[in-house]
């Protein structure tokens, strides 16, 4: 009996021996099977948002080659004097002295430029000057600096030229304020372009006259956040009262060199705020 049983024994084992074996690869299958369903089951995970990588700026900041192009662009002596006279009426004597100071210009401390249109005073300068504001009085202060300086510069550039103020009155003799405002800042475009080294075109969209300044001195090696061509923003307020017979226009820089764009673009609004 017990060689019997041993012989069934075996032969049981034998027959469950395959089984077994076969049963490893199924139950690798099953366990696949089990774990792709799962897997399924899951929720996906939305892939996480990349953090955007900053515009790169328009142009690059080369300071050294920025400086030697500086030294060789000029702005006329007379406007870049009265930057000075307009700041000093504000600051008096002594605040320009500290302005001066702080641009690294002491030379022109008491030795202001000559009241002359020669084009002598560098960008450099002048651009060093503008800054000297700004990091005195902040953003604001320069403003109210330079729009006044910018009026001033327009008036006088009037007395100065007085032939060609003549000639610009001539060519707008025409109908709507519109027509006036398009020759106007055509004809002074042409002016300030031909009295200094900086370089404007004009251009308009449906609700804009567009004023652009692709060779800046309000800006000249300067870098800012925001746009900071303020002066430029005061000889065209004084420009428009003087086209439109006292009329004031929203008048705005949209994008400036300072902060990385490509020019700087000041945008007037053809509708008068009042």
């Amino acid at each position: 009996m017990s060689e019997e049983k041993t012989k069934q024994q075996e032969e049981k084992e034998k027959q469950e021996k395959p089984e077994a074996r076969a049963e490893g690869p199924k139950a690798e299958a099953k366990a696949a099977e089990a774990g792709a369903k799962e897997a399924e089951a899951k929720p996906k995970e939305e892939p996480k948002p990349q953090k955007e990588e900053p515009k790169a700026k328009a142009r690059e900041w080369d300071e050294e080659k920025i400086r030697e192009e500086g030294e060789k662009l000029f702005y006329p002596n007379k406007w870049s004097r009265i930057v000075l006279t307009s700041a000093e009426e504000v600051m008096g004597t002594q605040g320009v002295s500290a302005l001066l100071n702080m641009a690294g210009l002491k030379e022109l401390i008491g030795n202001y430029p000559p009241d002359n249109m020669k084009k002598q005073f560098s960008f450099n300068k002048f651009g060093r000057i503008q800054q000297a504001i700004w990091d005195m009085y902040g953003n604001r202060g320069a403003r109210v600096f330079a729009v006044r300086a910018g009026e001033q510069s327009f008036k006088d550039g009037l007395t100065q030229f007085k032939s060609v103020a003549q000639a610009a009155q001539v060519a707008m003799r025409v109908g709507s304020l519109e027509a006036k405002a398009k020759l106007g800042l055509e004809f002074f475009s042409k002016f300030f372009n031909s009295v200094s080294d900086q370089k404007v075109v004009v251009s308009e969209d449906e609700k804009h006259w567009i004023w652009t300044i692709e060779v800046c001195p309000m800006c000249w090696g300067r870098q800012s956040d925001e746009p900071c061509c303020h002066l430029a923003v005061g000889v065209l307020q004084a420009a428009f009262a003087w086209i439109s017979d006292g009329k004031k226009f929203r008048i705005m820089e949209t994008e400036c060199k300072a902060k990385g764009d490509e020019n700087c673009v000041i945008k007037i609004e053809k509708t008068p705020v009042e």
